[in-house]
């Protein structure tokens, strides 16, 4: 018996949509079934990673584009200025005073402790001396038990010093310090304290 259907392209086409659809409606996939389908292949969003390098960007465009060590650095040099200038009206340079200090704590001393309690090398330390010693502040005298230690002592110049220039440290101290409380200064010391600990067991650590 002759097929009776239509072979038409339109025929075709709507059997094809037929099949396709369990109504007869054309299928169709919703665009949030899409995005569904797509986040399961890639799965959920996630943070990136929080690595050091990403911690130190992020501190460090947190105030101001300078990190922590920028900062000290900065200020390290902001009080070098500060004594420096009330220093030098009395004859005195930034890199004695640190000497002197050491020294009025405790005269005496060898070269060589007095360059470790100072944190200068010994290069320095001997061209610091050699100035100090021109200018009639210390005086190198030779060990009489070891010939090869030499002591450094305050002249009666250089002793008498340090009721001229302990207040002028005090006051760059406290120009540093103004405005900042009580415990925030307790804090600062304790703070400043743990890092010259961490950077001299890195100084001994890359010797």
């Amino acid at each position: 018996m002759p097929n009776t259907k239509a072979k038409t392209p339109e025929g075709r086409n709507a059997r094809k949509a037929t099949r396709k659809s369990g109504d007869g409606k054309p299928a169709t996939r919703s665009k949030a079934a899409s995005k569904t389908k797509a986040a399961g292949r890639t799965g959920p969003a996630t943070k990136p990673r929080a690595t050091p390098a990403r911690k130190a960007k992020s501190a460090t465009l947190k105030s101001g584009g300078q990190t922590a060590t920028q900062r000290f650095a900065l200020v390290s040099r902001l009080v070098s200025r500060a004594l420096a200038t009330r220093l030098g009206p009395k004859g005195i340079g930034y890199g004695q005073f640190p000497v002197l200090v050491s020294l009025w704590q405790e005269d005496g001393v060898t070269q060589k402790v007095l360059s470790e309690r100072v944190r200068i090398e010994a290069p320095t330390m001997v061209r610091t001396l050699d100035r100090m010693e021109r200018e009639g502040l210390v005086k190198r005298i030779r060990s009489e038990t070891d010939r090869r230690r030499i002591h450094i002592r305050l002249s009666k110049k250089g002793a008498n010093l340090e009721r001229h220039l302990v207040p002028l440290a005090a006051e760059v101290n406290d120009t540093a310090l103004a405005g900042i409380t009580k415990k925030d200064r307790r804090q600062l010391d304790d703070l400043l304290a743990r890092l010259i600990v961490n950077l001299e067991k890195d100084a001994h650590a890359s010797r």
